[in-house]
């Protein structure tokens, strides 16, 4: 005959569970897509503010730098995502947009005053690296999403890492994971990228952390583990598992750089929220206002009911080859 649990071991038996099904997902284990919910425009208007008549200071020139897509589609859509922002940057006033497949001329880095990658990097000469290194030293500005840090062996990723701040480490030492809305994206609201918005928001991607870091770089967004979110940033900086470089900035010379890990699914992009924080670091790299990029946090994914966003995980996205 089966003796009883008591009430005390009942609890015990669930707090493993639980702990166990918590570690499960801290390591990304079973985490499928899954878009945000919806949210009123209303609602993002109280982090947008009143753009009307918002204008630049002055020209800007981007450069957006592209590659093959190299996953299954949905994910990693680097064509796609450069599709769906260059024509909206294009739609500001006094920004001109340039594109470059797997690297950059240097007339193309002469020209430009922000280089935003989005790609999975070749193989890069010590020329290229020059190149690069020459256009920050200049004082140029970047903004690194996702993959973009990643470059190996660990001698060519320090290169990288002299260009954008940070880069992957190894994969004994480095991590990625999927990340689902249980883990709270916390941002330095102190830091003027980010002043004026949430302390904490929600998405369900993917992220890198414990990567190689030069000098100077500073943190300013971090996945907590699975739990709750009341906590302040330096907190969430000390936790065990935190997932740090999920964004950060990187200020050398007269250089910025604004990076984040994430960026893996191609529906974050679709996402008002993701958007609000990505332009955010746009505008703060070139040392301009962000309300003139504010109506693309709405563009293209606001529906006749004012809800803004996408339900559409976007996995059936056959990739186009180049």
């Amino acid at each position: 005959m089966r003796t009883p649990i008591s009430t005390a071991g009942q609890l015990i038996l669930i707090s493993v569970l639980l702990a166990g099904f918590s570690n499960a997902v801290d390591r990304g284990k079973q985490i499928g897509p899954r878009p945000n919910d919806l949210v009123s425009k209303e609602t993002l208007k109280q982090f947008t503010g009143d753009w009307e008549g918002a204008k630049l200071s002055r020209d800007v020139r981007i450069l957006w730098l592209t590659s093959p897509e190299d996953h299954d589609g949905g994910s990693h859509d680097y064509i796609r995502v450069k599709e769906l922002f260059v024509p909206m940057l294009r739609s500001i006033p006094r920004i001109t947009v340039e594109e470059a497949f797997l690297f950059p001329t240097r007339k193309q880095f002469d020209q430009a005053d922000l280089l935003i990658q989005y790609l999975h990097f070749p193989d890069l000469t010590d020329d290229q690296f020059a190149m690069y290194q020459d256009f920050v030293d200049r004082g140029g500005r970047v903004v690194s999403i996702h993959e973009s840090c990643i470059m190996r062996p660990i001698e060519r990723a320090k290169k990288l890492a002299g260009c954008i701040g940070c880069s992957w480490k190894g994969h004994k030492i480095s991590k990625w994971s999927k990340f689902a809305h249980g883990h709270h994206l916390h941002l330095d609201t102190e830091h003027p990228a980010f002043s004026g918005l949430p302390a904490s928001l929600q998405f369900n991607d993917e992220s890198y952390w414990n990567l190689l870091a030069r000098d100077g770089v500073e943190v300013i967004g971090a996945i907590a583990p699975a739990g709750g979110k009341k906590r302040t940033f330096n907190s969430v900086l000390q936790l065990p598992n935190v997932r740090s470089h999920a964004f950060w900035t990187y200020t050398p010379g007269k250089a910025k750089v604004f990076g984040t890990t994430t960026g893996h699914y191609t529906y974050t992009f679709y996402d008002p929220l993701y958007r609000l924080i990505l332009l955010r670091g746009i505008a703060w790299a070139i040392d301009e206002n962000p309300a003139p990029f504010m109506p693309l946090v709405f563009h293209g994914i606001t529906n006749e009911k004012g809800l803004v966003g996408t339900t559409d995980s976007m996995m059936n996205y056959k990739n186009r080859k180049h």
